[in-house]
């Protein structure tokens, strides 16, 4: 066995016993929590449809519904600019040319407009 499988082979180890939950002492996990109310109120905010929001981030219908019910949630460059769009939501939709606005099937709210 070479040395690069070895590791390759703890890894593998490491990660599967983190599966089972028994990670290895030391072991380090970095999470990041964007619960389906959080999604949905931006996306609200902003006065997108899911479809809408789903283009703006780059990713599939399918993937914001999963987001807003809870079933997956956002990580990686898709938190990111999820913080980013909660954080600075105008220079984001300036930048990316976004018109806010609510969309037709949702009530207004004064709790959801774009800037208040």
């Amino acid at each position: 066995m070479t040395k690069a499988f070895g590791k390759i082979l703890a890894g593998l180890n490491d990660a599967r016993s983190f599966a089972r939950g028994k990670p290895r002492a030391g072991t380090r996990v970095h999470t990041r929590e964007v619960n389906r109310i959080e999604v949905a109120g931006l996306r609200l905010k902003l006065g997108l449809t899911q479809a809408q929001f789903a283009g703006v981030l780059g990713t599939s219908l399918g993937t914001v519904r999963k987001w807003e019910s809870g079933e997956r949630l956002p990580s990686g460059a898709a938190a990111r600019l999820l913080e980013l769009l909660a954080a600075k939501p105008r220079i984001v939709t300036h930048t990316l040319g976004i018109k806010p606005g609510m969309p037709k099937r949702q009530p207004r709210s004064p709790l959801v407009t774009v800037g208040q």
